[in-house]
């Protein structure tokens, strides 16, 4: 009798503990997908929704979370930046970033577009791995909702300003491999 009981225990305990594992895991499983959908829905924000809708979603380790059915991709809010900076970007800009997180120079052959329509996180006007102002980086504190465009051809640029107080379109990283235009959708308040 004694050692059916404690096999019954023994049993009951291993259920218990298979039924808690499996409540956690549960639990877990359902975090990890809330977070993958404020991710997506994070991503879609920064594009129009005609495009964002369709785009394929991406997390900064350039892990697929939503696979999309149009040229766009976006990706959400980087946790490492302060404010809220995702992108939408088409194959140019998509070769750009890969390109500008490994310190290589970008090798897109086509006119590129990227949508920051939640605006940036604050970043040099001159520096592209500037991580703080300085008294010659030119930091531009607000940033906000913008279209971003490349042009292989840099020498169209060398006439565009690189004034980003300017009220319009400007060259943002000039003479680097990491040149493109900026253009503001609203008018930046300097103070």
């Amino acid at each position: 009798m004694k050692k059916k009981t404690i096999r019954l225990l023994a049993l009951s305990g291993g259920a218990l503990v298979i039924l808690l594992s499996a409540m956690l895991g549960h639990t877990q499983t359902a975090k990890d997908s809330e977070a993958k959908e404020e991710k997506i829905q994070s991503a879609m924000s920064a594009g129009p929704a005609s495009i964002s809708a369709k785009a394929t979603v991406l997390d900064w380790d350039m892990s697929v979370l939503r696979k999309g059915t149009n040229e766009w991709t976006c990706l959400p809010d980087r946790p490492d930046t302060p404010g809220n900076d995702p992108w939408c970007m088409n194959e140019p800009w998509l070769n750009f970033l890969s390109a500008y997180m490994k310190k290589e120079k970008p090798t897109y052959t086509q006119i590129g577009f990227a949508y920051m329509l939640m605006g940036d996180a604050p970043v040099s006007n001159t520096d592209p791995y500037a991580t703080q102002p300085t008294a010659t980086n030119e930091w531009v504190e607000h940033t906000g909702p913008h279209i971003m465009m490349l042009v292989p051809d840099k020498e169209l640029l060398k006439t565009m300003t690189k004034d980003h107080k300017n009220g319009g379109p400007f060259v943002m990283w000039a003479g680097t491999p990491y040149e493109h235009v900026m253009i503001p959708l609203e008018e930046e308040h300097h103070q």
